[in-house]
């Protein structure tokens, strides 16, 4: 119980507040104060990914060999670019407003964006929406900025919250993420908050965050760079340090001597002329290293089989024919295309996320089914040419089964497909039968063959 005094003093020294600290995170939602990150259970310590991650950055920003396997990536995953389309008109025309437009220029962005999935093995990409059009404009955020997320309590893969530190910042900004319950859902105002969606490769089960392909070989790259190094150091050393032993018969003229050999170095002008009198050898430093060029062929095969990148890509093609060049390529161009239809996945999912978020705004009418497609160059060219003698042999042969009569037009087009490296559904087989056009009576040509054809 307080005195009467107690209570004078406190009527005259009030308790001082406590001073305003900074808020331990800036929020883009509303939902309130930090929440527990739930990370997946295979996570790793985000001071262990940070250290991944500059380490990749630096590697890539003065490593040659990092470069050349980014930049091979990039030229077989993105190849002459990729594009977004749908077969729904209006769907297909929004995309391509969305696309090409000026705040976006997505062509643009598909080079940096393979490039951070190679480095980082994922890409954080946010989506900013004009409420006055529904176009969302796109803005990508580097691996190292964002260091944490939250996932709803009873599942890991719903993403609901990233957490991203700038640079120059001391907090957290938080962003909601496709999981959380207002990323799609209109303020007061009519507008809609900005969205932060996650894209990864490399993505082991159990963990929220992918892993880069060029973790396994950072420490290979960097010996290669230092003994490369090294061996020029030599070599220049070596070059510096020949040494000429001079022997003079007259001791008086000793001293005349070197000082001329100071003022005319004879290793400089690569020549020297002596009388009988003289005696001159010269001392050839050997650095005696045969296998220099196996060790270096060793650890560029490191890196290369690291990084699923055959020899020859890297420019290693002096022992290699073309029949073994095609047979190491094939598992290469296996992970261009795993990647290919990765970063093509992506791509589908960003542009259906936008959309989303501009049907949300009533600027389009909503649809289940977006129908999108990823229109890209084939990683390996030279597979087309070899689909297509297969499905021209097997068109003619089920052709002839389905004149036949042994089977029916469904399973013609089936087989024909397959052979070309096309599964399709049942729906769209459905629905090409259903456009084709009604045979011709017989002994009447149709109208898209020639007569010689008809009569064969």
């Amino acid at each position: 119980m307080t005195t009467l005094r107690d209570r004078f003093q406190a009527f005259l020294h009030p308790p001082t507040k406590p001073a305003a600290t900074a808020a331990v995170t800036v929020h883009v939602d509303d939902s309130p104060g930090w929440g527990s990150h739930q990370p997946g259970p295979l996570d790793r310590s985000w001071s262990e990914r940070r250290v991944d991650l500059d380490e990749a950055l630096e590697a890539w920003q003065r490593n040659f060999l990092i470069r050349r396997v980014v930049t091979l990536v990039r030229s077989y995953v993105v190849g002459n670019g990729i594009s977004i389309s749908s077969t729904n008109p209006q769907v297909d025309a929004w995309i391509r407003t969305w696309w090409t437009h000026t705040q976006n220029h997505m062509d643009t962005r598909l080079g940096p964006w393979c490039d951070e999935l190679t480095r980082s093995g994922e890409v954080f990409v946010t989506l900013h929406t004009n409420r006055l059009d529904g176009i969302s404009y796109v803005r990508l955020i580097p691996a190292s900025c964002i260091q944490a997320i939250e996932t709803a309590d009873n599942d890991y893969e719903i993403e609901t919250r990233y957490g991203e530190l700038p640079a120059t910042a001391t907090q957290l900004t938080w962003w909601n993420g496709p999981g959380h319950r207002n990323a799609f859902k209109l303020t007061r105002g009519g507008a809609l908050p900005p969205v932060m969606l996650h894209y990864a490769v490399n993505r082991p089960v159990g963990a929220t965050r992918g892993e880069a392909d060029l973790n396994p070989v950072l420490p290979w790259a960097l010996r290669y760079q230092e003994w490369l190094k090294d061996r020029v150091r030599l070599n220049r050393i070596r070059t510096r340090q020949g040494i000429m032993d001079l022997k003079i018969a007259d001791d008086t003229i000793v001293e005349q001597k070197r000082q001329q050999l100071r003022t005319q170095d004879p290793l400089d002008a690569g020549i020297y002329v002596h009388g009988p009198g003289e005696e001159v050898k010269m001392h050839n430093l050997e650095v005696n290293a045969d296998e220099a060029g196996a060790d270096g062929q060793i650890l560029r095969l490191a890196v290369a089989t690291g990084t699923n990148v055959a020899l020859h890509y890297m420019g290693e093609g002096e022992a290699v024919n073309y029949s073994t060049a095609k047979e190491m390529g094939e598992p290469t161009s296996r992970f261009f295309t795993e990647r290919q239809t990765a970063l093509c996945g992506q791509l589908i999912d960003l542009a259906s996320s936008a959309y989303r978020r501009a049907a949300a705004l009533r600027h389009v009418d909503p649809y289940q089914d977006l129908e999108l497609v990823a229109n890209v160059t084939e990683v390996a060219r030279a597979d087309n040419v070899s689909l297509a003698s297969a499905a021209n042999q097997i068109a003619q042969a089920v052709n002839y089964l389905a004149i036949q009569g042994w089977i029916d037009k469904k399973t013609a087009l089936q087989l024909t497909m397959k052979f070309a490296g096309e599964a399709l559904t049942d729906e769209q087989l459905t629905a090409i039968i259903a456009n084709l056009p009604p045979p011709a009576p017989p002994g009447v040509p149709s109208p898209d063959t020639s007569t010689q054809e008809a009569t064969q």
